[in-house]
């Protein structure tokens, strides 16, 4: 997305305080964008505010509660809401008209199309000086995920892995399937922790049988991402972990027994067309973006990793790299059938987190 106006590289002390904010609600607000405003008069912040949880208050509504806002200035991460179907809060540019603020700096356009441009038109029209661009680029990098997702309807996919040196995911036969530390371990929960969903295949979980919760500390969060299990050729049983309340099925197969079984444990069901990996991943990501699934991380297994690259779904990469040279015992990450071609990540950052490395960055045809 071409932003259309000037953006500062680096943003100002005012907006950086509501990009701050916005950060320290990414992940509960889906599928609401997460932001941040901040009120300012005399050079000074007055007030801050952050996005709630679907239904509550967003982030200028809650800047503006209980403070004299006339003639302030408000910095919002993206721009105040407007009217819309549907909507459960007042709309923002409405709040902040009738509080009497004076200023509004908005980083970002908001790309969703009832509020696209109409929330600064209907702030200047009614006399408030409106300028947008300020720390642009740093809400973008922000929202990304949210961008995707009212650009195109989809989910915003990540795509974690851990391999070894030798490019493999680990060595069953050598008694060998957990690669990384703990720093890894302990920075990949805190991805779990602000995503929508988690994505395996059954493969995963009939191997592992993981729980796929978001655990920060050791312990399970409150908020919980979706998880998400490809089974196209129907191998779930109804005794794994990952199933209950919170699971989605996502297959191909239609016995009508093995659907009761599953339905049982608390799991929802969602039958979609085959291919030839197993489940329609066009039908998948279409389906989870008409339920508000605004960002995923897929963390499952080779065969799982290789579909979604050969669809070209993936759009950002977390690589785990584990100090270990598995050789001839270990199961290589994308098989050697894998019918895409080589690609280069995108603004790539490396994190050392001992004794392991992360590389992520971003791929695929979408981008901001």
């Amino acid at each position: 997305m071409a932003l259309p106006y000037a953006c500062l590289v680096n943003p100002s002390p005012p907006m950086q305080a509501a990009i701050d904010a916005a950060r320290s609600v990414r992940g509960t607000t889906s599928p609401n964008p997460w932001v941040g405003a901040v009120l300012v008069r005399d050079g000074a912040i007055v007030s801050r505010g952050a996005t709630s949880p679907y239904g509550g208050a967003h982030a200028e509504a809650a800047a503006l509660a209980n403070v004299d806002a006339r003639g302030a200035t408000l910095y919002t991460t993206l721009e105040p809401c407007m009217p819309f179907e549907g909507k459960k809060t007042r709309p923002c540019a409405e709040a902040i008209v009738e509080a009497g603020v004076g200023r509004v700096v908005i980083g970002l356009v908001d790309p969703h199309a009832p509020v696209q441009g109409q929330g600064a038109a209907y702030l200047r029209a009614n006399g408030i000086d409106v300028e947008v661009g300020d720390g642009g680029e740093a809400v973008t990098e922000l929202l990304r995920p949210y961008l995707k997702f009212r650009h195109t309807g989809r989910p915003y996919v990540i795509a974690k892995f851990a391999v070894s040196l030798d490019g493999k995911v680990g060595a069953p036969s050598a008694g060998i399937s957990w690669l990384t530390g703990e720093a890894a371990v302990a920075r990949a929960h805190q991805d779990r922790a602000w995503v929508d969903a988690i994505l395996v295949g059954s493969g995963t979980v009939l191997s592992d049988d993981p729980a796929l919760t978001a655990r920060v500390g050791g312990e399970p969060l409150g908020r919980q991402p979706l998880r998400v299990i490809l089974d196209g050729r129907g191998r779930l049983a109804p005794g794994a972990r990952a199933l209950g309340p919170g699971a989605l099925v996502a297959t191909a197969s239609s016995s009508a027994e093995r659907l009761r079984a599953l339905l049982a444990t608390g799991a929802t069901f969602l039958q979609l067309e085959p291919d030839t990996q197993g489940v329609n991943l066009d039908q998948l990501l279409q389906a989870l973006g008409q339920r508000s699934v605004v960002s995923l991380i897929a963390e499952g297994g080779p065969t799982v990793l290789a579909s979604l690259f050969e669809g070209g779904h993936v759009d950002e990469v977390h690589a785990y790299a584990a100090p270990l040279v598995l050789g001839a015992a270990g199961i290589p990450l994308i098989a050697s059938d894998a019918r895409f071609e080589p690609f280069r990540l995108r603004e790539t950052v490396v994190e050392v987190l001992s004794p392991d490395v992360l590389v992520r960055g971003y791929t695929g045809d979408w981008s901001p």
